[in-house]
């Protein structure tokens, strides 16, 4: 059972199991359950386009090359 299945068998309404108690009889982290993950901005997303397209083209710059 993959670790993200594990996280979706958690159920934050049950009083009878802590979270932490939970946590620990499906192995999983307790952090996990917390987090959120967060997207990209399209702005974000056009600026990782256009390193990668400059690397593609010039794999020999550095990070101050394809900065400048």
């Amino acid at each position: 059972m993959s670790p993200s299945e594990r996280r979706e068998m958690i159920r934050k309404e049950n009083t009878g199991l802590s979270l932490t108690r939970q946590c620990k009889l499906l192995r999983i982290s307790r952090s996990s359950i917390y987090y959120t993950p967060v997207g990209f901005d399209p702005a974000t997303i056009d600026l990782m386009h256009e390193i990668d397209r400059i690397f593609t083209k010039h794999p020999f710059f550095g990070s101050r090359q394809i900065a400048a």
